[in-house]
């Protein structure tokens, strides 16, 4: 008797906990993983932290809306290897193509999406009119048909060096998906959009396009640690780096969503598949960084290396002018062989060399600005003629809203698609170089 009522209370006792557990499919609730601009940042923490998270959610989703490759020294040496074998390890479900994942040419992107990387990008068209890569899918979680499309931001071409976007189209995002929602009719219980268009876009759509139960953006790098709800769309985005890693929890009796932001802590022990594939391909980027690119005949102090970054931002463009902060370059150069190290020392930060184009009064207010921050790098006319146009090579930081310099930001601008270190890099290849004589500055 005693041995029957023992077995009754655990059956029991089983079933309550079965019943408290998290479901990830029909019935509960949907949950979904997201991150974006991921700029080759490692994964290694974030899979951790989704390996425990699917120990709760077996069946959830993870996705990525955009910006995985390019802005670390391991994504430009390896041109987007390590980042293609981290999402391959941790099983992403899809991830929208941002303007980023362009810059290391569309053979790149094809071999990735031949090695089974989940790219989406439903107004990225081909001459021929088909979609460059999947434009969406639909994933079944348990009865749950879950619609998801991928939209590339059409500024993705004055973004990217030419080539790399050569032959392509980029359609009008909403018409897009208001198409293949008309298209989709009836195939799906719930629609996710993986967005890499920016946070202003991701607004104007969700109330242009209302049958949207999320959006996953990407582009603009904006923190939303409380999601922002259009009608009953929610909108969110991580920021970028791998900052943060983003859940989404859909009730599937309502279709509403609710969301939130995990941080990122350097505690968390980074997962040994993801660290095992880091590990190695560090091994080999310090190979690289000690491979010989060229030679300097004298030294250059950090002051005189921003001149010199000047004149090969100038040889690259053809400006009219070139201006770099002294915040964006590090420290100098030693007397003989330039090493790949050297130049990633020089400039850490893999900004984008941009031309802006300035009407004479503008260019004349860029000029007042630089007499008062002398410590920056300018090399161009001091003599201007106010009725013409004037361009300026600089970086995407400088260009940036909030820099130093207002009117950058507010110029005509086109992104050269390349970096500021690999313009350098270029020009300390391709000749020997003597030190500098300006204004005393070596």
């Amino acid at each position: 008797m005693y041995k029957t009522r023992m077995r009754k209370t655990l059956m029991v006792l089983v079933v309550l906990i079965i019943l408290a557990l998290p479901t990830g499919g029909k019935g509960k609730e949907l949950v979904i993983l997201h991150t974006n601009d991921l700029h080759g940042e490692s994964l290694a923490r974030i899979a951790t932290m989704v390996e425990d998270q699917r120990a709760f959610y077996p069946d959830l989703l993870l996705m990525d809306a955009g910006d995985l490759f390019s802005g670390t020294p391991i994504s430009s040496a390896f041109k987007g290897e390590v980042e293609q074998k981290a999402v391959l390890a941790l099983s992403f479900d899809a991830i929208a193509l941002g303007n980023h994942d362009f810059d290391f040419g569309l053979d790149r992107l094809e071999s990735s999406r031949n090695a089974g990387v989940p790219w989406l990008a439903a107004n990225v068209l081909e001459k021929d009119g088909t979609t460059l890569v999947k434009p969406f899918l639909i994933k079944e979680v348990g009865d749950v048909r879950v619609l998801i499309v991928g939209l590339t931001t059409t500024a993705t071409p004055r973004m990217s060096f030419p080539k790399n976007v050569q032959g392509l189209t980029f359609a009008d995002p909403v018409a897009t998906l208001q198409r293949i929602l008309t298209q989709q009719h009836g195939a799906y219980d719930i629609c996710i959009v993986l967005s890499h268009l920016g946070y202003g876009d991701d607004l104007l759509l969700a109330q242009r396009v209302p049958e949207v139960a999320a959006i996953i953006g990407g582009h603009s790098h904006t923190i939303l640690k409380r999601p922002v709800r259009i009608g009953k769309t929610l909108i969110t985005q991580t920021g970028s780096s791998g900052q943060y890693l983003g859940k989404i929890v859909i009730d599937l009796a309502d279709g509403v969503a609710r969301g939130e932001l995990l941080e990122v802590h350097e505690s968390i022990t980074p997962h040994p598949a993801v660290k095992a594939i880091d590990d190695a391909y560090g091994a080999a980027l310090a190979v690289e960084m000690e491979r010989e690119i060229g030679f300097t005949s004298r030294g250059y102090t950090k002051n005189g290396m921003g001149l010199l970054l000047n004149r090969a931002l100038l040889d690259f463009s053809g400006a009219d002018a070139a201006l770099y902060n002294a915040g964006g370059v590090r420290q100098g150069l030693t007397r003989g062989s330039v090493t790949r190290g050297d130049v990633f020392a020089v400039e850490p930060f893999g900004n984008e060399a941009v031309l802006v184009t300035l009407s004479g009064p503008a260019f004349a207010g860029l000029l007042e600005i630089t007499s008062r921050r002398s410590s920056d790098f300018y090399d161009g006319p001091k003599l201007i003629d106010l009725d013409r146009s004037y361009s300026v090579v600089t970086s995407d930081f400088l260009a940036s809203e909030g820099s130093n310099y207002p009117m950058l930001a507010q110029g005509e601008i086109l992104h050269l698609g390349s970096s500021v270190r690999e313009v350098l890099e270029d020009y300390l290849r391709d000749q020997v170089l003597e030190p500098l004589q300006k204004e005393g500055a070596l």
